[in-house]
């Protein structure tokens, strides 16, 4: 019997893709066959294509980059009353507000999940249809995805790394269906993350080039590499999860093997001095990004002070004097391109405008949200190598690129981690990547936090309809 794939809210969101129209037109209404779908290469196409915006969608372009893992890093001031974040940066998983962002996150990411075990319980079935590389590609991306979406979710949902690896955390789901996956711990969940990882890389090893094409008779598919998790993003995320698990040789090993490949250099400043296409997410050094069309309507409302006064009340800030601090303006970060350019003030708040899309025409440029950037794999080689000197030749190699002087003092073990984490709040400014971080390490309590926090702080509930219905 043939099963309906419902694709709806993928098709509401790319509405001005003219391959999702013509793809909607073979069949009346909303509704596709999906083994017919699954006989074609575009049809695979559109349906990792899906996924990808399945990510963004109370994901990536949300509670997980700008929203709720960024006030639980204290990126914000939220003390002011109906703050929309206030709950969420006191990690009160009680409260309603909090309880439906994770309720959100937990279906959200088993419903991408969902669409990528869908994908590959069809890829290779009808391998036949695939030409040259595509269905390496194919199979590779979504064992790619599924390995990134399940390590966001045990970072979010599991124990901290260092005391919990035998601890019951999430399902690692791997089939398409409605069958109750059993909870894996840590320690499983990391395993199956690598086992995924390693096919991927050795399937899509047959395409390493990172590329940016346009215009007619060009392969949509790979037409922006840095939107597709590629070679080198599968690299980069075995350097994340091995230094997660404490494995920092290989951490080590693969955060260098990004670095030296050559592929993704350093944003060029000259891009600040253009009237128009500034580089404000910093796109070449992206290892892998997702492509939002929705990104400019969430972003006016978020980073926004000056201007329409209808954006002020929803607007995250900190205050100028703590958004200083930060970025040490009073010791020489006044020169941080992250800062200078990256930060705005108005009565004495500061707000990032890294993700404005103000006269950005370049669709290399436009609707970028980073999930993975060049910068974490030196931050990450830094910290793995156990020689002092390269760690510091390691973060000095990004400071330059990013305006500032060299450090050149005193280099220690506690000031290696100092500058480490002082690079990881201004580079994921409003990506949420630094309460992972802080959980990572068990930092306790979280900088700029009035919350008194124990280990189990970190540790997202599971949502009530997953307690009842999996019976977890």
């Amino acid at each position: 019997m043939k099963k309906p794939l419902y694709i709806l809210l993928i098709c509401l969101l790319t509405a001005g893709l003219t391959s999702c129209k013509k793809w909607l037109d073979v069949k009346p209404g909303t509704q596709v066959l999906q083994d017919e779908m699954f006989s074609t290469e575009a049809g695979f196409n559109q349906a990792m294509l899906g996924s990808y915006l399945q990510m963004g969608t109370g994901l990536y372009a949300d509670n997980l980059t700008m929203t709720t893992i960024s006030a639980m890093g204290q990126n914000y001031q939220t003390t002011s009353t109906g703050h929309p974040l206030l709950e969420h940066a006191k990690y009160n998983y009680a409260a309603p507000a909090v309880k439906s962002a994770i309720a959100t996150i937990w279906s959200n990411m088993y419903k991408a999940i969902g669409g990528v075990n869908n994908i590959l319980d069809h890829v290779d079935q009808v391998k036949g249809v695939f030409l040259g590389k595509h269905y390496n590609l194919v199979k590779g991306e979504a064992l790619g995805l599924r390995a990134y979406m399940h390590f966001d979710l045990l970072r979010m949902f599991g124990p901290m790394p260092a005391n919990g690896g035998l601890v019951n955390a999430i399902p690692y789901i791997k089939t398409f269906g409605k069958q109750v996956t059993p909870l894996s711990n840590t320690t499983q969940v990391i395993e199956l993350c690598l086992k995924d990882l390693d096919e991927a890389e050795q399937l899509l090893s047959v395409y390493q080039n990172i590329i940016h094409n346009s215009g007619e008779g060009v392969d949509e598919f790979t037409n922006y590499t840095r939107n597709h998790f590629n070679y080198w993003a599968v690299k980069a995320l075995k350097a994340r999860i091995y230094l997660y698990a404490g494995n920092k040789v290989k951490a080590l090993q693969y955060a260098k093997e990004v670095i030296n490949s050559g592929k993704f250099p350093f944003v060029d400043r000259s891009t600040f001095n253009l009237t128009a296409n500034q580089d404000r997410t910093f796109s070449t050094e992206h290892v892998f990004a997702l492509n939002l069309p929705l990104t400019k309507a969430l972003v006016d409302v978020r980073f926004r002070l000056d201007g329409n006064t209808t954006f002020q009340a929803q607007t995250f800030y900190l205050t100028s004097a703590t958004m200083n601090t930060l970025f040490d303006v009073a010791t020489g970060g006044s020169t941080d391109y992250r800062y200078l350019y990256n930060i705005k003030t108005s009565n004495g708040y500061s707000y990032s405008s890294k993700f404005w899309q103000d006269g950005i025409t370049n669709l290399q440029l436009s609707n970028q949200i980073p999930l993975i950037r060049l910068s974490e794999m030196y931050y990450i080689a830094a910290e793995a190598t156990p020689d002092l000197t390269e760690a510091r030749t390691l973060i000095n190699e990004v400071r330059v690129k990013r305006g500032l002087a060299v450090l050149t003092s005193t280099f220690d073990e506690n000031i290696r981690m100092q500058e480490i984490a002082k690079e990881y709040i201004k580079e994921f400014y409003a990506e949420g990547q630094l309460f992972f971080y802080y959980k990572r390490l068990g930092t306790l309590p979280v900088p700029r936090s009035a919350v008194t926090m124990t280990a189990q702080t970190y540790v997202f509930p599971l949502p009530d309809t997953e307690i009842e219905f999996g019976n977890r």
